[in-house]
């Protein structure tokens, strides 16, 4: 028999009783012989007339189940009297004629054994059927979820009915006898007042039009919830300056079936991420906001929205606000160069804003990033060329300093190997050109020895390992080019004209 008791999975997210039909299985109407039927579920044999006669429809299936130990199996069975009994299971009542077109099932609110409590609103309803009609016939998946106004009835006169509060009905039309398809049907919502009932009709047969012999086997019912889901967009960090706006952001949110109410956000930010969103001095509240500080810093916006049900905090979007009069240095042009040793680079150039610092100094390191120290003689001057007369890697930058206030540049890196043709250690190298072609004669090749060409921007142009004492390699660009050789411990370069 039925129960009023709904299990619940998480807050506030009632499921069906007994929905893979593994909780137990009683005899229909007690009748002794007759077939067994799920609890919290009944068929023609729980109808509230003519369950001596009616035949069985409904049967505890043990093969293949989708899931777990049991299915439901229905059958369409002919009574002998006419019509045909549609082979059908409900968690409301059957109430049984023997003019199959007046027969439905039921909610029956004063009796709790024909009833099943419900007051929430779920968004779709999931399942997995097998199912071998007779053609023309189609089974179906029917729930309402209805309040006490009037009787949960299925099929009703009109659809919708004045008291019903959602519906979603799953035709099955497919034939697959031996293999389980999963359905999926939404819910359709005509109120937003709240459900007091849900009532459910599984049927083998088209309705009244049932055909005999068509078979249906359900598993696995569930009544599926959404997120209420939120996402700010665009999501990319913006940089832009103190008090000018930056790109608009927009607020995108789809709510769930348990929304009702009106839907209402605010924009938020905070100067950590992750927590502390705070109200703007106005509130921004509208579906769009514009970002706009006055203070430099970094920034992280959000927008709450609320469902009324629950409020969602979105993504953040990083804003990074800058002062444009603040001092800087960069140097450029900022690519690596190569050199020989007591070579001079490429003409390094400071650029200070928004004024020229009140001094400046080109220092350098043997470590990226820290432990830069003085020339032998001091640099000073807006410009400085690159010359070193040991080999290693340096990085340049330049300190300028805007009446105390010191900023630092970007780096530049210079690249001093040791210089080409040598000989030593009975190591023979020459390079030459025949136009596009290289020609590298090497004397001693090891694994791993590389050649490579780059401009004289320190990009790369061409490389290739060098296997052989005589190789030849065509570089696919012409004017003058550094190249570079590394054989082991050893790096040899120099320039070449092509």
């Amino acid at each position: 028999m039925l129960s009023a008791v709904i299990s619940v999975s998480g807050i506030s997210q009632a499921q069906l009783e007994n929905p893979g039909f593994e909780a137990g299985w009683e005899n229909g109407a007690d009748i002794a012989g007759a077939e067994d039927e799920p609890l919290q579920w009944s068929s023609l044999k729980s109808a509230d007339a003519y369950t001596l006669v009616a035949p069985i429809v409904a049967f505890k299936e043990t093969v293949n189940p989708h899931s777990g130990t049991y299915c439901i199996r229905l059958l369409n069975v002919d009574t002998g009297l006419g019509p045909v009994a549609n082979g059908l299971l409900t968690n409301g009542r059957v109430h049984a004629e023997l003019v199959a077109a007046n027969g439905y099932v039921f909610t029956n609110t004063s009796d709790t054994k024909w009833n099943t409590v419900f007051t929430d609103r779920p968004d779709s309803l999931v399942g997995w059927y097998r199912y071998d009609p007779t053609t023309g016939d189609q089974g179906k998946v029917e729930v309402i979820t209805h309040t006490t106004a009037a009787l949960g009835k299925l099929p009703g006169a009109n659809y919708p009915e004045t008291h019903w509060i959602s519906r979603a009905r799953y035709d099955i039309t497919t034939s697959s006898p031996s293999t389980w398809v999963r359905f999926s049907v939404p819910f359709t919502y005509y109120s937003t007042n709240a459900s007091e009932y849900i009532l459910v009709v599984l049927s083998a047969g088209d309705s009244t039009n049932a055909l005999i012999g068509s078979e249906m086997w359900i598993d696995d019912l569930e009544l599926i919830y959404n997120p209420n889901l939120v996402n700010v967009t665009p999501p990319a960090t913006q940089n832009i300056d103190m008090g000018v706006n930056g790109t608009m952001l927009t607020v995108n949110y789809t709510p769930n079936a348990a929304v009702v109410s009106a839907i209402t956000q605010e924009w938020k930010y905070s100067t950590t991420s992750g927590s502390g969103y705070t109200s703007f001095g106005t509130a921004e509240t509208g579906l769009t906001y514009t970002p706009n500080f006055a203070t430099p810093g970094i920034y992280y916006v959000v927008c709450d929205v609320d469902f009324g049900t629950e409020v969602i905090t979105s993504n953040e979007v990083e804003i990074v606000v800058t002062d444009p009069g603040a001092n800087t240095v960069t140097i450029s042009p900022s690519a690596t160069q190569n050199l020989l040793v007591g070579q001079n680079g490429t003409l390094l150039t400071a650029t200070e804003t928004p004024s020229a610092a009140s001094s400046r100094e080109w220092k350098f390191s043997t470590v990226s990033g820290s432990g830069y120290t003085s020339f032998g003689t001091a640099e000073t001057g807006l410009t400085y060329t690159p010359n070193f007369g040991a080999l290693g890697t340096y990085y340049i930058i330049c300190e300028s300093d805007f009446s105390g206030d010191v900023q630092i540049s970007n780096e530049v890196t210079i690249m001093v190997p040791s210089a080409a043709g040598i000989n030593e250690e009975n190591l023979q190298f020459n390079i030459f050109n025949n136009g596009s072609d290289v020609n590298v004669l090497m004397s001693d090749i090891q694994s791993n020895t590389l050649f490579s060409v780059f401009s004289l921007d320190g990009k790369l142009i061409y490389s290739d390992q060098l296997t052989e004492t005589n190789s030849v390699h065509h570089i696919p660009a012409t004017g003058v080019f550094v190249y570079r050789v590394v054989r082991g411990d050893r790096i040899i370069t120099g320039k070449i004209n092509l």
